[in-house]
C-alpha cells in the first residue's frame, strides 16, 4: 500500500490562518488530493487554532502540491 505526502500552503490570510502557513498531509492507499476536512484538521492540529471552515472550500486560497 502506497502513501503520498501533500503540502498545502495558504496563499492568502484568512481568520487565524496566515498567508504562507503550510501543512503536510499523508494520504495512505490512494494518490487523491486531501479533502477539505483533512486540510482543516491539519491546520487546526499544527497551529493549535480553530480554523475557519468556510475557507477550505475555496481552491484559490491554497496551493496543494504532491511531494
Amino acid at each position: 500500500m502506497s502513501s503520498y505526502c501533500w503540502k498545502v500552503k495558504a496563499l492568502k490570510s484568512y481568520g487565524n490562518i496566515a498567508q504562507g502557513a503550510e501543512v503536510e498531509i499523508i494520504i495512505s492507499g490512494s494518490n487523491r488530493k486531501p479533502t477539505y476536512t483533512e486540510i482543516e484538521n491539519a491546520f487546526s492540529t499544527k497551529y493549535s487554532i480553530k480554523a475557519p471552515s468556510g475557507v477550505f472550500g475555496n481552491s484559490h486560497m491554497f496551493e496543494i502540491k504532491q511531494l
